[in-house]
């Protein structure tokens, strides 16, 4: 019996090391999960592959060229008409009168040739014809002081609103100052900066009143005004703006074009990234690829039209790289 019971106990010992051989056996080898986000032998480069970037949400979308034309900051308001109109009508009134004055000299210009003939001829006497002579120096002074009044209000007009202007609002069949009486037109004074002098006066200007660039409106240029500023020195120009109504008196911020336009790509904000005091964008490269470019505040942009441009998830991509520039405790 002793030695039965051995027999037992030995077979059972050598069933349970074999099921502990197979187990072991069976088990999957343990190894080191793959890492998906790898650092790349460019400090400027990361490696993900498509799974994580989705999992990051990161998003990417093609790079668009535009033009950039350098701009400057002026500003400006919205002229009230009232003098302009008050002009209009002065004038208007005052070629009137011109009209008659003539109208009254021709006539008297006309009976005085024929009384002087007649007079010649001893028909009438030389009373009648110094009384037609009276008559003639009469008409004649009215009509030199309707003439001298057009010439003054002219002269008032130009040096306050220029040429052009005087020649809209003094002009009865004037299109573009039925514009501006009709409010189909607003009319804009804008003051350049003292430091900047427009050899060759822009042919249009944006503005708007709330000072936002995005919203503002095209106004187009008149004339020079005849008057700098007195304050700041700076030179001012008459602008037309159609594009929507502002109230009288509203002050408008205007970005002038200075210099040549150039081509540029468009960059979103939600795509920069800051890092040590300078400005970084992500450019896919490849598939499980992105690159880290810098901006510079000025000069030509190292990001090119048509590339893949990360604008959501590269403040995470640059986490990850510079994560990834820490070197590992396990490296040593």
């Amino acid at each position: 019996m002793p030695t039965s019971l051995n027999a037992i106990l030995l077979l059972s010992c050598l069933l349970f090391s074999a099921v502990i051989q197979a187990d072991d056996d069976d088990a999957p080898t343990k190894t080191r999960p793959a890492q998906t986000i790898k650092p790349a032998t460019d400090p400027s480069l990361i490696i993900i592959d498509p799974e994580t970037q989705q999992l990051a949400g990161i998003v990417t979308t093609t790079v668009q060229t535009t033009q950039q034309q350098p701009e400057a900051v002026a500003f400006g308001n919205i002229v009230s008409l009232e003098p302009l109109i008050s002009l209009r009508q002065q004038y208007l009134a005052s070629l009137a009168q011109h009209n008659s004055a003539r109208a009254r000299y021709s006539e008297a210009n006309a009976n005085l040739a024929r009384t002087e003939n007649l007079h010649q001829q001893d028909i009438v006497s030389s009373r009648r014809l110094q009384e037609q002579q009276a008559l003639w120096h009469g008409e004649k002074a009215q009509l030199d002081t309707a003439l001298y009044q057009q010439q003054a209000l002219l002269g008032a007009s130009q040096m306050t609103w220029g040429k052009t202007l005087t020649q809209w609002f003094t002009d009865p069949n004037s299109k573009a100052a039925a514009e501006f009486i009709n409010h189909q037109a607003q009319l804009l004074l804008i003051t350049l900066p003292a430091t900047l002098q427009l050899t060759t006066p822009v042919a249009s200007v944006m503005i708007d009143e709330h000072g936002n660039r995005q919203h503002a409106v095209p106004a187009s240029l008149i004339s020079a005004a005849p008057q700098i500023d007195p304050v700041t020195q700076g030179q001012r120009y008459f602008f037309k703006s159609q594009a929507r109504t502002i109230p009288y008196g509203s002050h408008v911020t205007v970005w002038v074009p200075t210099g040549s336009a150039s081509n540029g790509v468009i960059i979103p904000s939600s795509a920069i990234v800051r890092h040590m005091g300078q400005n970084f964008v992500f450019i896919k490269t490849a598939a499980n690829q992105f690159s880290r470019r810098p901006i510079p505040e000025s000069g030509p942009s190292a990001v090119q039209a048509g590339e893949a441009l990360v604008v959501t998830g590269a403040q995470t991509l640059l986490s990850q790289q510079l994560k990834n520039q820490i070197p590992d405790e396990d490296d040593d």
